[in-house]
Parts: C-alpha cells; structure tokens; sequence
C-alpha cells in the first residue's frame, strides 16, 4: 500500500545547485573570518614583563614574594577576553576591573602566606 502524504522528490540538477549554494555560503562565511574576527588571534605586542601594576599596591611584599607574584600575573591570562596577561591588562587596559581585582586577590593572598 502507497502513502499519499509523501514528500515530492527534488531532482539531481536541483540538489547539486542546493549542495552549491550551501558550500558557497559557508566558504564565504569563513573568508569573512578569516579576514576580521580568526585574523587576530594574539595580542599586538610579544609578551612583555611587566614589574608595576597599576592601581595594585606591592609595598607590603617582601622582593621574593613580589617576584613570585609578578611571575604569576605576568602569565596568567586575563579573562576580559584582551588576549593579553593580567599584568599586561592592567599597564594597558587599565579600566578592566577584572585584573585589578585578580592582581589585588593575588597580592593579598602573598601577603597571608
């Protein structure tokens, strides 16, 4: 017994105009990201080491600990989505709250130790 509620089939020459337009569209959408958003990837300058941090007090650490807390925030990546370290948002990008607030976390954290 035939169902009556089938769906019409498309013919070969319209599936390959289908399949064509698709590929179309999507090689176009990724020159297009390509040449805005997947271009830059990474931060403008090579890493730099930062030994201030703007709006971060330091004076309480002793040389040692300072060290070992510019190490950390000159690594750890920050996450307003700058691409670039805590230490480097905080000496270029200098309204991000969030790597004041991390840098200060991890200053106080040295300081407990």
């Amino acid at each position: 017994m035939r169902r009556k509620n089938r769906l019409p089939r498309i013919s070969r020459a319209a599936a390959i105009r289908v399949t064509l337009s698709v590929a179309l569209v999507l090689g176009a959408s990724c020159l297009v990201l390509q040449s805005t958003v997947w271009h830059d990837t990474a931060p403008a300058e090579a890493d730099q080491y930062y030994t201030e941090l703007p709006g971060v007090d330091l004076s309480g650490l002793q040389p040692a600990e300072k060290e070992e807390v510019l190490k950390l925030l000159n690594k750890r990546h920050c996450p307003c989505d700058c691409l670039r370290t805590i230490a480097s948002c905080r000496n270029r990008h200098t309204s991000c709250t969030m790597s004041l607030a991390i840098a200060r976390q991890a200053v106080e954290a040295a300081k407990k130790r």
